[in-house]
This record gives structure tokens, C-alpha cells and sequence, in this order.
């Protein structure tokens, strides 16, 4: 055969195209690749999401416990006084919650804020730190039996093992006045009244643990706050 007939029958073969089971090996080859590319499309999407999620919740966390950290150094010692004007701070610690004034609350910028904070245990036995707020803007709080109706409320931190307040500082004001004589000495305790003691401690810690992993917040507060209650002293006398 000359190489004008091998042309020839090289074209005629070409003419003729895939058979049917070549087309249907093609197209399982090209199936296979498309279905392999979106799976593995998948599992990275998964995968991206979930690792995303897990950054958010991070970015949250860790915001919170920016927020918490300012909201405690900002505990002022904010003064009220009873139906017989006697002066006193409105600080009220337990050992699972706070009540008390900061100049720098998570929702008022240009106000100090009422707040609250508080553990609530759930059904699990797990806790959850609530925060409860009401801007001095549209509370005016003068008395120690005043009611407050708080207009802002948030999970600051979900799930924890334990929280607890201590609080560092005089038994009362008199025992501060007289310690000279008495011999007495700041100390660690429970919970701590400013309106019964007419102080606030010179220090206080928060501790929330979370899977077996604690992390405390201390916080110094103004040593001398019973300087506030002079103007009161002095008017009554």
C-alpha cells in the first residue's frame, strides 16, 4: 500500500468518530472528575466554615473578656444615702454576683452605668454570666432603696464551671477609723455591703472557670473612698 492509501484509510477512520462505548467511557471519566471536584469543594467549604465559626466565636470571646476587663476598672464609688441621709456607696458584691456603678459600662459611653452581673446556673449544672445594665442618663440614683429597672441585659460568657466574687478590704468604716487602737486589719471576704460598711473594698476578684481553666480579673479600687462622704458629714453637721 502506497502512502496515498494510507491517508486515505487513516481518514476514513477519523470519519468514523468514537464508538458508543468510547462516548460512555468519556463521559464516566468526565462524571467521575466532576463529582471528585465537588466533593473535595465540599469538604473545603465545610471545613472553611467550621474553622471560621470557631475564629468568630474566638473574636466574641475575647471581646467579652475586653469588655469585662473595662467594665470592672471603671467601679466607681458612687455614693447614695438612706431615708435618714445617711451617706453610703452603692456597691452590693456576693460571692456569685455584682451590683454596682461603672464609669465605663458596655452600652452608655458618655454615662456611668448601673449594673448587674450575675450567675445563673442551668439545667446542665453549666453557668452562664448575665450582665444587666440601666444608663445614669435616664436613672437618677440618689437612694439606697431605690428600685432599678434594668433596660439592657447580655450573656457576657456562656457555659462556665464556676464564678466568684472576692472582695479585699475594712470590716466597715469604723473599724477603718479606729484601726490604731483596735488592732484589726483589712481582710478577704465574701461578699461586701458599701452600704452597710460605708466603704468600698480596696480590691475585689473575679474568677470564671471554663473546662477546668481559671481566669481571674482583679481590680483596685480607690483606697481612701470615704472622702466622697465628707460633703455629707459636713452638711449634716
Amino acid at each position: 500500500m502506497n502512502w496515498v492509501g494510507l491517508m486515505i484509510s487513516f481518514k476514513n477512520q477519523c470519519q468514523k468518530g468514537f464508538t458508543l462505548i468510547e462516548l460512555m467511557i468519556a463521559i464516566s471519566i468526565l462524571s467521575l472528575l466532576l463529582f471528585t471536584g465537588a466533593y473535595s469543594y465540599s469538604l473545603m467549604s465545610e471545613r472553611w466554615n467550621k474553622e471560621l465559626g470557631q475564629f468568630s466565636t474566638s473574636a466574641k470571646v475575647a471581646k467579652n473578656l475586653d469588655l469585662l476587663q473595662r467594665l470592672l476598672t471603671g467601679v466607681s464609688p458612687f455614693v447614695v444615702v438612706d431615708n435618714k441621709r445617711k451617706p453610703s456607696f452603692f456597691f452590693i458584691g456576693a460571692s456569685d454576683s455584682l451590683l454596682a456603678v461603672s464609669n465605663t459600662g458596655l452600652f452608655s459611653n458618655n454615662y456611668p452605668e448601673i449594673f448587674r452581673l450575675t450567675s445563673l446556673e442551668k439545667e446542665n449544672g453549666l453557668i452562664d454570666l448575665i450582665y444587666q445594665s440601666e444608663s445614669t442618663e435616664n436613672v437618677l440614683l440618689t437612694g439606697t432603696a431605690q428600685s432599678i429597672d434594668f433596660a439592657k441585659e447580655i450573656i457576657l460568657f456562656s457555659d462556665l464551671d464556676s464564678v466568684s466574687f472576692s472582695y479585699f478590704g475594712w470590716e466597715n468604716i469604723f473599724v477603718k477609723n479606729s484601726r490604731s487602737e483596735t488592732g484589726f486589719k483589712q481582710k478577704w471576704q465574701n461578699s461586701y455591703s458599701g452600704i452597710d460598711k460605708q466603704l468600698i473594698p480596696n480590691l475585689f476578684t473575679l474568677v470564671l472557670v471554663k473546662g477546668g481553666e481559671s481566669l481571674s480579673f482583679p481590680v483596685i479600687l480607690e483606697a481612701d473612698s470615704e472622702h466622697w462622704l465628707s460633703p455629707y458629714f459636713d452638711s449634716a453637721g
